[in-house]
C-alpha cells in the first residue's frame, strides 16, 4: 500500500481525471496479479519430472508435466522438445519406432521413450514447452542400473596353515546397492581355473577369512554382486598363499562295474580334481572280492586322472564287492571307503523261448501282427547277464536272413510268473505281405538263440497315392491325365476314382465324379470331358483295393480359352485410421486460467470501487 500512497500523493482533490487514471491502474495491476498467480503457481508445482532408474537394455520413459499446464492457455500452438544434458535431442519422426529416442503423446502429455538403454544414457533429461511468449521446463534424472564395478585393492593380509585373510575395497555400485561379495581362489599352477568359496560375504564388509585346501599355492580375486548382476573380477592378488600337505579327505564317488568286456571285471569311478589330492604321490587303491569271500584283492592305479581298472576273471556275470580309495604320500583318505556291489562281464544268453506263435485271440490288421510265447525266468543263470526283455526279428519271405529287422520289447511286467503267456504286437508292417518272424531273449549287451520261425501274411490295406500325376492334353472343355501306380499298393488295385472341383481363389467347389472313373486296374490314363473354358480345376485321383480307397493325389489345371476375354480384378484399399485424439487438444479442459481468473473479477471490481471512493473522498 505504500506504493499506492506514493502514486496518489501528487494528485489534487479537484482532478477527477487523475482518479480515473488511478482506478485504471489498479484494475490493470489486479488483472496481472490474477493472471500471474494462476499460471505461475501451476508451473512451480510441476517443475520436475519423476526420476527414472532402469537396467541396461531396458526401456525408460519420462512424462512431461508441463504440457498439461500449457494446454490451459487455450488454443495457442504448443511446442515441445526434449533435452539431454542441456542439449536438444533430435528425434527423427520417421525412425521413432526403430530409433533410440521416441516422443509420444499419452493422456494429453508428451512422453520421451528411450529404447535399449545404454550406459552413456545416464544423466539429466528435460522437456521444454513453449506457448506463445511463455516457456516452461521440467527436468528428471535417468539412472542406468548395472552390475557393480569390480572391487579393487584386493590383498592377502595373512596366511597361516589352511587359512587366509583377505581385504578389498568395493567399486561403484552403479545405482543398485552391493549385496554380496564373491571370493574366488585358484591354484598358481592352473591360473585359468577359478573356484568360489562356499560362503559369500555381506556387501557391507570388506574383509574375510577363508579356508583353502591343503597342498597348494593359491591366488585370490573378488567379485561384487547387486540386484542387477555380478561385476567383472578384480585384479589377482600380488601375494599368494601356500598350504601344507595332508591326507585326502574323501574317496571317489560313482563307483560301479561295467559288463561290456568279455572275460573281465571292469571297475570305474569318478576321479578327484587336483584340489582334493591334498599331497604328493596321489593315486587310487582298488579292492575287489567275490561276494561271500573274506579276502580282498587289491591294485594301485597311478595317474591322477585315472578312472578305470580291469581285472581278468572267468565267471560270467559274477557278483563282486568293490572299493576305490584315495591315497597320497601322507596316507589313505580320512573318509572310510564304501563297499559297492557289481558284476563281471555278460555273455550271449543260452535261453531259447518256447511256445512262440500267432495270437489267435487278436486278428491281424493290414499293418500289425500279434504274437504270444512263454515268459522266461529272468533269474535263469543261462541268461548270462541282466534280463532286459525280448526282440522280435522279422524279414520278408523273399529276403535274406541277413536283412532281418528287429523290434525291442522291454520287460515291463516284472511280476509275471515264468511260463505265463507273454503277448506282444509287431506294427508298421507293409500290408499284403508275407513275413518270417522269430523272438529272442535280450540281456544288456547280447541276445540269445532264436525261437521257432512263424510265417505270417498281412491282409490288404489302403494304397498309397499314385505317382507322377500330370496333364497330358488340355483343351477348352477337356483334360487328359496320366499317372503311375502307387509305390506301395498294399494289395490288388481294383481301379482308380477321379473327381474334380472348380478352384476360385482359395476356395474349392463341390467334388464332381468324372464319368471316366470306371477304368480297369491297369489303366494309367483318363480323359475328363464336359469342362468349362478358362476355368481352374483341381483333379483328384485315388486308387482302390478291397480294403477301400487310399491316399489322394491331385493336380491343378486351367482349361484353355474358347474366346479370349480380358480378366479384371479389383483390390480393396484398407485405409489406416487412428482412434486416439491429437496429443495437443485445443479445446478447453475443465477450467482454463481465464475462467479461474474471471471467478475473482467480482472481488477485484469491488476492491477497485473501494479504492475509487477513497480517492474521491481525498479529492
Amino acid at each position: 500500500m505504500s506504493s499506492a500512497r506514493t502514486l496518489f500523493t501528487p494528485i489534487r482533490r479537484s482532478s477527477m481525471y487523475a482518479a480515473h487514471i488511478a482506478l485504471t491502474l489498479v484494475l490493470t495491476l489486479a488483472w496481472q496479479c490474477c493472471l500471474g498467480f494462476s499460471f505461475n503457481g501451476s508451473t512451480q508445482k510441476e517443475e520436475r519430472m519423476t526420476d527414472v532408474a532402469a537396467q541396461e537394455g531396458d526401456t525408460a520413459k519420462f512424462l512431461c508435466p508441463i504440457t498439461t499446464l500449457a494446454r490451459n492457455l487455450g488454443k495457442n500452438q504448443i511446442t515441445v522438445y526434449w533435452t539431454f544434458g542441456g542439449r536438444r535431442i533430435e528425434i527423427d519422426p520417421d525412425m521413432e519406432e526403430e530409433g533410440h529416442y521416441a516422443s509420444k503423446a499419452f493422456e494429453g502429455r508428451q512422453v520421451l521413450v528411450i529404447n535399449k538403454i545404454r550406459t552413456d544414457d545416464e544423466g539429466e533429461y528435460g522437456c521444454v514447452v513453449s506457448v506463445s511468449d511463455w516457456t516452461g521446463k521440467a527436468v528428471g534424472k535417468l539412472t542406468v542400473l548395472r552390475a557393480p564395478d569390480p572391487p579393487h585393492d584386493v590383498r592377502v593380509i595373512s596366511c597361516y596353515g589352511n587359512t587366509a585373510e583377505l581385504s578389498w575395497q568395493p567399486g561403484k555400485s552403479n545405482g543398485a546397492e552391493i549385496q554380496q561379495f564373491v571370493l574366488q581362489y585358484t591354484l598358481k599352477e592352473k591360473p585359468d581355473t577359478w573356484f568360489d568359496f562356499y560362503d559369500e560375504v555381506s556387501g557391507d564388509k570388506n574383509t574375510s577369512y577363508v579356508e583353502i585346501p591343503p597342498y597348494g599355492t593359491y591366488m585370490f580375486r573378488v567379485l561384487a554382486r547387486n540386484a542387477v548382476g555380478v561385476s567383472r573380477p578384480s585384479t589377482v592378488t600380488s601375494r599368494d598363499c601356500t598350504t601344507p600337505p595332508d591326507r585326502p579327505d574323501r574317496n571317489p564317488i560313482n563307483v560301479l562295474t561295467k559288463t561290456d568286456k568279455k572275460g573281465f571285471l571292469v571297475i570305474e569311478w569318478e576321479p578327484l580334481p587336483r584340489l582334493l589330492f591334498h599331497g604328493p604321490g596321489f593315486c587310487y587303491m582298488v579292492l575287489w572280492r567275490r561276494k561271500g569271500s573274506l579276502a580282498w584283492n587289491s591294485a594301485v592305479v597311478n595317474g591322477t586322472f585315472a578312472s578305470r581298472y580291469e581285472h581278468e576273471v572267468d565267471e560270467i556275470y559274477g557278483l563282486f564287492e568293490v572299493q576305490v580309495k584315495s591315497k597320497n604320500d601322507m596316507g589313505e583318505a580320512h573318509q572310510p571307503a564304501f563297499i559297492y556291489l557289481g558284476r563281471s562281464f555278460e555273455a550271449e544268453p543260452q535261453v531259447i523261448i518256447s511256445g512262440f506263435q500267432q495270437d489267435p485271440s487278436r486278428p491281424f490288421s493290414a499293418n500289425t501282427a500279434y504274437f504270444k510265447w512263454e515268459h522266461v525266468d529272468p533269474e535263469d543263470k543261462r541268461m548270462h547277464g541282466k534280463f532286459r526283455g525280448y526282440k522280435l526279428l522279422y524279414w520278408k519271405w523273399n529276403d535274406s536272413e541277413n536283412n532281418k529287422k528287429h523290434v525291442f520289447i522291454p520287460d515291463t511286467f516284472p511280476s509275471l510268473e515264468p511260463g505265463s503267456q507273454f503277448k506282444a504286437a509287431l506294427s508298421d508292417l507293409p500290408a499284403y505281405s508275407t513275413f518270417h518272424v522269430q523272438v529272442v531273449v535280450v540281456n544288456t549287451h547280447y541276445h540269445g538263440p532264436p525261437s521257432d520261425t512263424v510265417q505270417v501274411f498281412t491282409p490288404e490295406g489302403l494304397p498309397d497315392a499314385v505317382q507322377g500325376l500330370f496333364a497330358v492334353t488340355v483343351t477348352s472343355d477337356s483334360v487328359t491325365l496320366r499317372w503311375l501306380p502307387p509305390d506301395r499298393p498294399n494289395g490288388l488295385i481294383l481301379g482308380y476314382d477321379i473327381g474334380y472341383q472348380i478352384v476360385t481363389g482359395n476356395n474349392l467347389g463341390p467334388m464332381v465324379k468324372a464319368k471316366s472313373s470306371s477304368m480297369t486296374p491297369t489303366s494309367l490314363q483318363a480323359r475328363v470331358d464336359n469342362l468349362k473354358p478358362n476355368v481352374r480345376y483341381r483333379f483328384s485321383i485315388v486308387g482302390r483295393t478291397q480294403a477301400g480307397k487310399g491316399d489322394v493325389a491331385y493336380i491343378d489345371v486351367r482349361t484353355t480359352n474358347r474366346t479370349i476375354s480380358a480378366e479384371t480384378s479389383g483390390s480393396t484399399l484398407f485405409r489406416a485410421h487412428n482412434d486416439k485424439p491429437s496429443a495437443f487438444d485445443s479445446s478447453p479442459e475443465n477450467s482454463s486460467w481465464s475462467s479461474r481468473c474471471r471467478s475473482y473479477l467480482p472481488l477485484v471490481y469491488f476492491s477497485a470501487l473501494l479504492v475509487f471512493h477513497n480517492i474521491v473522498d481525498i479529492l
